[in-house]
């Protein structure tokens, strides 16, 4: 049994929490061309209580609820994008930046989620979210979500 607690508490402290990195540098300066990444967040039951987080190399610089979405300048180029709520696993997807060029990138629930439910122990290795590349949403569509500030 002391063992089984052992594992769990390895378990809950390396997953950890995700908060809001202050340090994060999306614009270097040394390129200068940049682009832009809008990341939006539909209304859903499953993760719906959770914030998602979005990040590049492990830090995270933004937080989204139901019906948000937030916008970042960042380097032109190739990103390897992060998404993950907290105290699970994040899921990455690789987008690749042209000048002035926006991404938009939808986040939803990982469908694999709702089986890892069932055994919490896989679940803290299931990615909440995943994200997906999509043409980006109208004005109009976007009346409908609440801008985060950064």
């Amino acid at each position: 049994m002391k063992i089984l607690g052992i594992i769990f508490l390895a378990l809950f402290v390396s997953t950890g929490c995700k908060s809001i990195s202050k340090d994060v540098r999306l614009v270097t300066g040394t390129n200068k061309e940049t682009a832009s990444i809008l990341v939006y967040r539909e209304k859903a039951f499953q993760a719906g209580a959770v914030s998602l987080y979005v990040g590049k190399d492990d830090k995270y610089f933004m937080e989204l609820g139901n019906d948000e979405y937030g916008q970042v300048e960042i380097d032109a180029g190739k990103h390897l994008i992060q998404a993950k709520a907290s105290g699970s696993p994040s899921s990455a997807l690789q987008i690749e930046l042209a000048k002035n060029q926006t991404v938009c990138l939808f986040s939803k629930p990982n469908p694999e989620m709702l089986g890892a439910m069932l055994i919490p122990l896989v679940a803290n290795m299931v990615p909440t979210f995943v994200l997906e590349q999509v043409d980006c949403p109208s004005a109009e569509k976007l009346k409908g979500f609440m801008r985060v500030g950064l």
